[in-house]
């Protein structure tokens, strides 16, 4: 072999790597591998055009796709929580104490929208009351204080003649029951039951909230932590519970005005809506159809 031609082959080899070369022919392009394998690559143009524009074609109808499962989900989960009295309950309740807010006991648009609420409600919680009954009847757990268990009992038993006395509360102002001073008085009565068993509710969730938060301080354990906070949140909506049962009854109407009692009884229903949003695993389960995966980023 000539020198130059073998200069040119050692050149090549040193160039490529050990026994890997690159032949060209026309517009085909052929690599060599070690073992004797040999890949093909075109560079034809118009091919390479058309393959750019597939992919492109491809992830935007992947984008597509993920962008509907993701509301597809989202309106399955709107769905679910809509679907429960008690979310849309909640949902009125705000709506009530909202307008009450605005109107500060006086005459006018949101004045109307607040009784036509309260009259709204009234008809999701007809037979409520039978949840609060049966609680009443069942027997307590064990390893739970007699003192507890006295508060749980008056509570569901108050709570209970609250929601079914206001049932007749809901036919006086339908017409369906025609004596209205029985009537107020009925009204009254059923407040205070549900006074009663506010008053209840906040000692419990303050005897309950005390020693977690002596646990708390000690262990900062990522369970703990959470329900702390929960326990935390259930104990400002029992206090604000509380405020807008005294606002009500016109116990302190120099300090508990309507306009006090219709933003904390705004800000707790906002708390209980929170509190009833399904969880993901919930929403997971009861809409099988529509893929969790969605939340995650298209690859």
């Amino acid at each position: 072999m000539p020198n130059s031609e073998k200069s040119e082959s050692l050149h090549h080899k040193h160039h490529n790597g050990h026994g890997h070369g690159t032949r060209s022919h026309g517009h085909h392009v052929f690599h060599l591998h070690g073992h004797g394998h040999v890949t093909r690559h075109s560079h034809s143009h118009h091919g390479h055009g058309h393959s750019h524009g597939s992919t492109h074609k491809g992830r935007l109808v992947q984008h597509t796709m993920h962008t509907l499962e993701v509301a597809r989900f989202d309106v399955a989960v709107l769905a679910l929580y809509f679907n429960k009295a008690e979310a849309r309950d909640k949902f009125c309740r705000a709506i009530q104490y909202f307008c009450k807010f605005i109107n500060n006991g006086q005459p006018g648009i949101a004045y109307d929208i607040e009784k036509s609420s309260s009259l709204a409600r009234k008809a999701f919680r007809i037979f409520k009351f039978v949840n609060d009954l049966y609680a009443f009847l069942t027997p307590p757990p064990e390893r739970v204080s007699l003192f507890m268990i006295i508060l749980g009992k008056v509570k569901n038993l108050t709570q209970g003649t609250f929601l079914f006395l206001d049932q007749f509360s809901w036919a006086a102002k339908t017409g369906l029951y025609k004596d209205k001073k029985r009537a107020e008085q009925i009204g009254k009565i059923s407040l205070y039951s549900w006074f009663v068993s506010c008053v209840a509710n906040t000692i419990m969730e303050v005897c309950v909230f005390r020693p977690l938060c002596t646990i708390i301080n000690c262990l900062t354990i990522r369970r703990l932590e959470l329900a702390y906070r929960d326990k935390m949140i259930t104990l400002i909506k029992a206090f604000m519970d509380l405020t807008v049962g005294v606002g009500l009854l016109k116990l302190k109407p120099k300090i508990i005005t309507p306009r006090v009692t219709g933003v904390l009884g705004f800000l707790s229903s906002l708390i209980s809506c929170y509190k009833l949003i399904p969880k993901v695993e919930e929403a997971k389960k009861k809409t099988p159809i529509y893929r969790i995966e969605a939340y995650e980023s298209p690859q």
